[in-house]
Parts: structure tokens; sequence; C-alpha cells
């Protein structure tokens, strides 16, 4: 299964551990296009921002952005490092300059939601996200969908959630995190098999992934399977002894002792 790249905006970390990710490094993001492989500030800043040295990024592409103040993808590109900052005040100004410098760039649109979503604006991201779907269908498709599934969860519209990321499924059945917030979405719905069935598919692929053991162990127990729940929540805390995931394993884990004891 594929990592999720960063125009989901670079997008998202929100319905489990975050939104896709705006806080996330960007792994995948696309190479520069003709138009712009000669600035060799912008190349830098992105290696910089995929890296996730932020700072060092702003600084390169800032520079690029001096040189070419009317570069649609550089405006682009400084808008993701400040995204990265949080700064999503600024980060939509670039976004919102970018669109309007090339308004065929579809990525500074569903990055614009992600910033909107981020900050709180969730009729704003809605109709960004919603102006990427009404495009000529592109890859940015996938993350938009993705991007308004999590801002279905914000809005308590699991169903919604559901079904949006279901779509996103059919058209990427390798993304994981999406598999992984369907999950989360079914339980809110109280589907426990679906949503154990998302889990277990994402343990096959990382079977060290905490949101994923701990929430399966959470379906296993609402079908009385409490050994094999147990061994889930084991699972947590020996994968990610960090995580929040694992802290609530223990808890779990150390009642379960206790009720052990007593039955004694």
């Amino acid at each position: 299964m594929r990592r999720w790249p960063l125009v989901a905006a670079l997008a998202a970390v929100l319905l489990s551990s975050g939104c896709r990710s705006a806080l996330e490094a960007d792994k995948t993001a696309r190479e520069p296009s003709a138009l712009t492989a000669d600035l060799v500030d912008f190349r830098q800043g992105l290696i910089l921002l995929r890296e996730g040295r932020v700072d060092e990024a702003i600084l390169m592409l800032n520079q690029a952005r001096a040189a070419y103040p009317r570069n649609a993808e550089v405006a682009n590109a400084l808008g993701l490092a400040l995204l990265y900052k949080k700064d999503y005040r600024n980060a939509t100004k670039l976004f919102t300059e970018a669109i309007g410098l090339d308004p065929n760039l579809v990525e500074p649109l569903n990055n614009r939601g992600v910033a909107a979503m981020e900050a709180g604006n969730l009729e704003d991201a809605e109709k960004d996200f919603e102006a990427v779907l009404a495009r000529p269908k592109s890859a940015e498709h996938v993350n938009a969908r993705f991007n308004l599934a999590l801002l279905r969860g914000k809005q308590l519209r699991w169903a919604d959630s559901e079904r949006e990321l279901t779509t996103v499924l059919a058209d990427d059945p390798g993304y994981t995190k999406a598999v992984r917030e369907r999950g989360l979405a079914r339980m809110k719905l109280e589907d426990f098999r679906g949503a154990l069935e998302d889990f277990l598919l994402i343990l096959r692929e990382d079977p060290k992934d905490p949101v994923a053991n701990y929430n399966a162990a959470l379906c296993l127990l609402t079908t009385d399977r409490r050994d094999l729940a147990v061994r889930y929540m084991e699972r947590t805390v020996q994968s990610a002894p960090d995580s929040d995931e694992a802290k609530k394993a223990r808890r779990f884990l150390g009642g379960e002792a206790g009720l052990t004891g007593r039955d004694r």
C-alpha cells in the first residue's frame, strides 16, 4: 500500500491521528514542470520540504518567489511550507495567489481547502474540495475526496464520510490512510464487522500500526472475542509503546489483570 502524498494536501490529519496530512512531510510531491525546471531555488526548496527542513525550505522558496513572482508553482510550494508551520492565513494567501496566476493548476485549490479545514473554516474548505471534484478528473481528485471525507467526519456526518472514503478506495485501493479512516468512520456507525475488516487489512501491510491494532481490539470486544482482543491490545503496547493507543491499551490490560486476580 502506498504512503500518502503531500498534496492532499499535504493535506489532511483529522479524523484519527490528524488531517491528509497538512502536517506530514511530502514523500511523493511531483517533479517540477518544464516551466520550473530551471528554478534552482525552487527545486532545492522542494527537496528540503520533503526532508522536513521547513525553515530552510521557506528561505529557498522565498528566493525563488523573488526571482519568479509570476510562477504559480513557486507560490503553491511556499504555501505548503507555511501550511507545515500552521500559518494558515499566509498559506491561504499564497494558494489564492497561485490560483490567480494559473487557474488551471488544481493543486493550490485543494491545498487552500486543507488550510481552511485546519483553521476550522469548514464551509470554505468544502467549497474548495468540491471545486476540485468539479474539474476534469485528475490525480488530485483522490486527494480532494479524501479531504472531503475528513471534513464530513469533523461535521459528524459519519455515513457521508464512510461513503466518500469507499469512493476513494475504489479509485485507489492501495491508499492505506483511507482504509484506516474508513475503519474509524465505520466504528462511529457501529459497523464493527466492517471496521474490523479495514483494520485487519492495514495490519496485513503494517502489523505494528497502533491505531489499527487498538481499534481492531475494540471491534473484537463487541463480539465477545475477549482473548483475541487482549492479544491486539498487547500488540499495541509492544509495537508503539509511546502512542496514545498504547496508553489506552495499558489501562485496559491493567483492568484485565485486576479481573483475573479477583477471579482467582
